[in-house]
């Protein structure tokens, strides 16, 4: 059994009592522990599997306790393999066993490949067997080749046990390395930062074309072509670069080989993106410069939290808009739900250009400043209305990674819609509706993401909750800039923030906008 605590993942035996954070480290056997142990060891190869369970035996001991396993780093020599993405849990499947595991015992018997092609068998499985909802991943740093089954294999007299095809393999090729930091960044709560190492190589099987269409185990692979042009009916790997560099994907494809295109229609659906989030240096100074030209209060300090980090996300989207107040009322109607401010009987507003506890302000009254209008987003809710709304309709709310990167766009933007502020210059003289504002984010499928509400994400730094997107009330438009952050108690409710939902995906919304590119 699996648990984690504090982002440490932790092997827990049958018997252990833990009935407070305190047994934790006394009953359980910390998955970092062996690890370490394991490398001591000197071994040339250890493989690590966890299975994140469904109810974290810790939630009821330990206020720390986290949803399903933590990030791990692989040393030299090890590959982690995880029965489902960071922050979620695994499903327990309907037979004896889950589908990871039912996956992965069936792969270890019948597939006579190396173990990264192996657990690509099994992440594709447990996909198709779960709809998608979970997905496997491995954090690896494997320098050779390892065969759970001998079957398959000959004996080189001068280089020892080989795979019998891999004379016939053709040379590796250079891989293709997304534009993010090199280093493990420091991303305060975040739920995807990208662990070191190289797992985003052997991440859905990137080291090698995938086998046959999408979701098709077992096909045959696609042999590379000779160097030179593209062949009738291929894409031109001169034109796949620099569309995976855009995204963040990293596979091993170069600009002299063609590639079959179902192949690499599959890789722009529903492989992670490898991302560069937050401000240089220079565009911090940027902001403060721009926010210097609305105000002499102003201080580079602000900034200083925008610094760069790197993510790798899995497919998801956004709501289009921020969640409108009639949406939310028909949540509250059909859930019978009261918000926090209903319960404690005020929320804050700006009155006569001081913050004040409004007393009786809600959702329902916008907080007593002006008339509520249907289509207009929803405020006066907290963090965790946010998160009871987004649960009553299947969803989620977004990490900030997730937030910044679908208002950012592969161009990492520094507004939604570009880099001119034009649009959020002026400040409104009254709330925007919902869909208000020009096409935003990725392929200008979202509206509000900037200068509309600020919006509740699900990463918290020093015990606060992150807001993003700048509201209308918001008069310096430094402030709406995608990489802009505030922090909030997760119980405060304003006139002024909102949010919207979140979806993880099978495959990326945007997969066909960026394959046509390439079929141009």
């Amino acid at each position: 059994m699996h648990g984690s605590v504090n982002g440490r993942n932790y092997l827990i035996p049958t018997g252990a009592r833990i009935e407070r954070e305190g047994d934790v480290d006394i009953e359980a056997v910390s998955a970092d522990w062996v690890i370490e142990q394991m490398r001591y060891a000197r071994n040339r190869l250890n493989i690590v599997v966890l299975d994140a369970c469904r109810n974290n035996p810790f939630a009821r001991a330990s206020r720390s306790a986290d949803r399903g396993l933590a990030v791990m780093d692989a040393p030299a020599g090890i590959l982690i393999a995880y029965s489902t993405a960071p922050g979620s849990v695994a499903t327990d499947g309907e037979g004896t066993n889950s589908p990871y595991s039912e996956a992965l015992t069936r792969a270890m018997r019948d597939v006579h490949e190396p173990v990264e092609q192996v657990f690509k068998r099994v992440r594709i499985s447990v996909m198709n067997a779960t709809a998608g909802r979970q997905i496997p991943w491995e954090s690896s740093s494997l320098t050779g080749d390892f065969y759970f089954s001998s079957a398959g294999r000959r004996v080189d007299n001068d280089s020892g046990p080989r795979p019998a095809a891999e004379a016939s393999r053709p040379p590796p090729t250079a891989q293709v390395a997304a534009a993010a930091p090199s280093t493990t960044a420091n991303t305060p709560g975040g739920h995807d930062t990208e662990s070191s190492g190289s797992w985003l190589s052997n991440l859905f099987g990137l080291n090698k074309p995938s086998p046959g269409a999408p979701g098709a185990p077992g096909a045959p692979a696609p042999s590379a072509p000779a160097p030179g042009a593209a062949t009738a009916g291929m894409l031109a790997g001169a034109k796949v670069v620099p569309v995976f560099q855009s995204l963040g994907v990293t596979a091993d494809v170069d600009a002299a080989h063609s590639y079959a295109p179902a192949t690499i229609r599959q890789w722009i659906a529903t492989a992670p993106r490898r991302v560069t989030l937050g401000s240089t240096p220079e565009q911090i100074r940027s902001a403060f410069a721009m926010c210097r030209g609305y105000s002499s209060a102003c201080r580079l300090d602000w900034y200083a939290d925008e610094l760069v980090r790197g993510a790798t996300l899995a497919p998801f989207d956004l709501d289009p808009a921020p969640v409108s107040v009639r949406e939310f009322r028909q949540f509250a109607d059909a859930a019978h739900y009261t918000t926090e401010a209903e319960t404690t009987g005020f929320a804050y507003a700006l009155v006569a250009g001081k913050l004040a506890e409004v007393s009786g302000g809600s959702w329902k009254n916008a907080i007593k400043q002006r008339p509520v209008a249907e289509d207009s987003a929803v405020v006066g809710v907290t963090f965790q209305d946010a998160l009871a709304y987004c649960r009553f309709r299947g969803a989620r709310l977004p990490t900030e990674d997730e937030w910044e990167y679908a208002a950012r766009g592969a161009e990492r933007h520094t507004f939604p819609w570009g880099e001119s502020p034009d649009p959020v210059v002026n400040a409104a003289t009254a709330p925007p509706r919902a869909n208000d504002g020009p096409a935003e984010g990725i392929g200008g499928r979202y509206r509000g993401l900037s200068g509309n509400v600020w919006q509740w994400v699900d990463t918290k730094v020093n015990g606060r909750k992150v807001l993003k997107g700048g509201s209308w009330l918001e008069p310096n438009p430094a402030n709406k800039r995608v990489a802009t952050r505030r922090y909030e108690l997760a119980h405060r409710a304003d006139e002024d923030s909102g949010f919207r939902c979140a979806r993880t995906l099978p495959a990326w919304s945007d997969a066909d906008q960026w394959f046509a590119s390439l079929t141009k």
